[in-house]
């Protein structure tokens, strides 16, 4: 009888019985993965060696890069520390020190050098910093454009800005050092820009910051909270009230009585005020200043100080004419009350970069904004009392109360329908009256030229690495 073999002793087709792992196999594994390993680990190593170059290049790299960013804030506060080392630089002087002409070692881990240009436009100044890595010699350099702009929009405050009712302002940012907060129909304009150092709010729709100081801080369009606002213009009050002094503009009131010199001058065939309206008799024995658009100086761009409070009044009357309509500097160091319409027309500038405050809507269209010129650009000059926008008013009622620069004391009482040009600076609180029923509006022109200040106000137009220099070291 034939023996019957189990599966288990059968002889594999090697010849070893199933169960059993061939020697061989394994060393030809073996030889594979330290062939495997021969090839990535010299890789391995390389790479880390590489890296750990890389990483040492990179930091070397960074503190240059922090030694240029540190010498850019340096010359921005060297330009900031006088007005007469501001006035240097603007056209071109070369001051010790900020020529490429001082290496300075006051930062750990290398130095760092400042140079000074004029440009590239007028008004603007170009600081150009490198620093150098002490241990490695590698340089980086950073170049920062900056201009003086002591007024930069139609509104600004070191305090808070609260815009509702009937309020629109064009052409320049609104800036506050303390909350912007936003209601009535103002709260509906996506424009112009809100720049804030504390929080932009809203309280009816559309909301703007929600969250309050932590990010997000912006929508990138229209509103910036948590935002480096520029320093406030310190104003010399002393020069100013001198000059409205030698003016016959200090403290320049209405009174009653016969035609001259502060008696309602200015008007044809009226010798009182009475005569026309009777409107003295409201604000009779009041600081008010009636009929500014037919003072002789009236439109002369002079300034005007107030040691305490004043309310500009006028002739509302049908063909009375005799508005507000004041050109110049205006000081009030107490309250100011605007209590009637405006009268004074004019064609005036508009600045270059007028468009980046309606970046939430602008398009191609134009005029949907005063002088829109299509998208991102804008027309040079706007006819005031003559010319409107897509939804703005007749364009009878686009003229002004006042045009140049308001500094408010106390607080703003806008209790009557008049538009400002310029720049409105109030340290107090802003109400509009009931009797505004269409737009109050504050077109902003810089307005800063001549006007007495004691200090450098820079706004950082632009901030770009850039090659080093070929100047050789000191």
């Amino acid at each position: 009888m034939p023996i019957q073999r189990t599966g288990r002793d059968v002889p594999s087709a090697r010849g070893l019985p199933s169960g059993a792992r061939p020697a061989g196999q394994v060393l030809v594994g073996a030889i594979l993965v330290m062939s495997v390993l021969l090839l990535v680990v010299p890789l391995m190593v390389q790479w880390s060696r590489q890296e750990a170059r890389w990483s040492v290049k990179q930091q070397k790299s960074t503190v240059a890069f922090n030694l240029a960013d540190a010498a850019v804030d340096r010359g921005m506060w060297k330009l900031k520390s006088s007005t007469s080392c501001w006035a240097q630089a603007v056209v071109g002087t070369v001051q010790a020190g900020y020529n490429f002409d001082t290496v300075y070692t006051d930062i750990e881990g290398g130095v760092y050098r400042i140079r000074f240009a004029t440009g590239p436009a007028v008004g603007q100044v170009t600081v150009t910093a490198e620093g150098r890595d002490g241990l490695t010699r590698q340089t980086r350099a950073l170049r920062a454009v900056f201009e003086n702009k002591a007024l930069p929009g139609p509104m600004l405050s070191g305090g808070a800005i609260n815009i509702g009712a009937q309020f629109e302002a064009h052409w320049g940012p609104i800036l506050a050092h303390g909350n912007i907060a936003l209601s009535g129909a103002a709260a509906a304009d996506r424009f112009p820009r809100k720049l804030s150092k504390q929080v932009v709010s809203s309280s009816v729709a559309p909301a703007r910051d929600v969250n309050g100081m932590p990010p997000p801080n912006t929508d990138n369009l229209e509103w910036w909270s948590d935002y480096a606002v520029p320093d406030l213009p310190l104003l010399d009050f002393v020069t100013m009230r001198a000059s409205a002094t030698s003016n016959g503009t200090l403290n320049y009131f209405t009174t009653a009585g016969a035609s001259g010199a502060g008696k309602c001058i200015g008007w044809g065939g009226h010798g009182r005020c009475e005569a026309a309206a009777n409107n003295w008799a409201a604000h009779s024995g009041q600081p008010h200043f009636f009929d500014s658009m037919h003072h002789p100086l009236g439109q002369s761009n002079r300034i005007w100080y107030y040691d305490n409070n004043l309310i500009l009044t006028g002739d509302l009357t049908s063909g009375g004419g005799h508005r507000l309509g004041l050109y110049g500097t205006l000081i009030v160091r107490g309250n100011f009350t605007i209590a009637s319409g405006d009268n004074y027309t004019y064609t005036g500038p508009i600045p270059a970069t007028a468009w980046r405050e309606y970046a939430f809507s602008d398009t191609a269209a134009n005029s949907q904004y005063p002088g829109d010129a299509g998208f991102r650009t804008n027309n040079a000059t706007f006819n005031h009392g003559a010319q409107t926008w897509t939804g703005g008013p007749p364009a009878g009622n686009t003229d002004v109360g006042v045009r140049g620069f308001v500094y408010i004391g106390g607080n703003f009482a806008l209790n009557n329908i008049a538009d400002l040009a310029g720049t409105i600076w109030v340290v107090g609180n802003t109400t509009v009256g009931a009797a505004v029923t269409e737009r109050a509006l504050v077109f902003y022109e810089d307005v800063s030229a001549g006007l007495p200040i004691l200090n450098v106000v820079l706004s950082r137009l632009s901030w770009d690495e850039t090659a080093p220099s070929a100047v050789a070291w000191p």
